[in-house]
């Protein structure tokens, strides 16, 4: 099994948004194998063979609900090994993979109910917009509120896939998996966003020293492919929960007993700590929820979201049409035209002020 984690992890993962999830996820394999040998339970190499059966697999579900990790986590856990058995599988490396039983259905999280108002999104927008290495954040947003692409989807997006004026969020030669991603036209308020992009969609924006900026008083910052956005994404929000405390995107960070985190402060005293409320997945939910309150058919809700279930060979032609989701771009252009009365920047480019970049 080390064999086949570490293909999967050099030749596929590590070209993906969540490659640090899946790397972490290994790890824990491996860090219960460990355990799995001290206790005589197994010997000194896993194979693929030792999996069938699910016993295995059920003892690494105890042992991570031992360490007090949620179901959902574990979940994840377990779609890492499905994933690098089926990849290996895939190339012939394996003949036969065992099917990998998912947690209980009780230890698994509800509903996410969170979503955020439209204050609450202006703030965010606002935040990433203030400043340059956030831009990321702010196109993210954009992107996440215009298309209820999945984040992965829209973290991996390249040029090429925005093409007549729509999004193929699943690119040439990737086969689609139960997380389906969509084809979605670009709405009206996003083209301005997208037009003469190349390479990546989604880029990090780093400062450079001060040394190599041209004049003296105006940062310069050179691009690099961003696979991640959760940290920056939460940097945003406590900046926003913090200028504006009423909006509430700054929440404290809880203990297992609900008490607020303490962290040493820069003079050895303590200070509490705070994170952002949310995730980016929460402006999908957040889409979602207002595409349904104002009456959009959900069979266009679902197709957006990667939900659909057209089959045949008809489905390859669906966004052709000219009546292609239309009610849910016109939805998606009043929900901005909505946020036009509390900021701005999500419309034509702005230029930062100086001295905030």
């Amino acid at each position: 099994m080390s064999t086949v984690f570490a293909q999967w992890l050099e030749e596929h993962v590590h070209k993906l948004a969540r490659a640090s999830i899946y790397a972490s996820s290994v790890a824990h394999w491996e860090r219960f194998f460990a355990a799995e040998r001290g206790a005589g339970r197994i010997g000194s190499a896993v194979s693929v063979e030792d999996l069938f059966g699910g016993d295995i697999v059920d003892r690494m579900i105890t042992f991570r609900l031992g360490e007090g990790v949620k179901g959902e986590t574990i979940r994840g856990d377990l779609a890492a090994l499905s994933s690098a058995l089926n990849y290996a599988r895939k190339r012939n490396r394996l003949r036969e993979v065992p099917c990998i039983p998912d947690v209980d259905a009780a230890l698994r999280s509800g509903p996410k109910e969170l979503e955020y108002s439209m204050e609450q999104v202006a703030g965010l927008l606002e935040a990433a917009w203030r400043l340059q290495e956030r831009h990321h954040v702010h196109l993210f947003t954009l992107i996440s509120l215009s298309t209820h692409g999945r984040t992965e989807a829209i973290l991996e997006l390249e040029a090429p896939q925005v093409r007549d004026g729509i999004i193929y969020f699943n690119p040439p030669g990737r086969m689609q998996t139960k997380k389906r991603r969509s084809t979605v036209p670009v709405a009206p308020s996003l083209r301005p966003w997208l037009a003469g992009a190349s390479g990546k969609i989604i880029r990090y924006q780093t400062p450079l020293a001060k040394s190599f900026w041209a004049d003296p008083a105006v940062p310069e910052y050179y691009e690099r492919p961003c696979y991640g956005i959760r940290k920056a994404f939460d940097a945003c929000l406590m900046e926003a929960g913090i200028r504006n405390p009423h909006l509430g995107l700054r929440v404290p960070l809880l203990d297992r007993q609900g008490r607020q985190r303490e962290q040493v402060d820069n003079n050895g005293g303590r200070e509490l700590m705070w994170r952002g409320l949310g995730s980016p997945n929460t402006l999908r939910h957040t889409l979602h929820t207002y595409l349904q309150t104002v009456g959009v058919p959900q069979a266009q809700i679902d197709a957006a979201a990667g939900h659909s279930s057209e089959r045949g060979s008809g489905r390859n032609y669906t966004h052709l049409r000219p009546e292609y989701l239309k009610d849910f771009i016109a939805a998606v252009e009043t929900y901005w035209r909505e946020m036009d009365g509390l900021t701005t920047v999500h419309r034509v480019r702005p230029v930062p002020e100086k001295g905030k970049t």
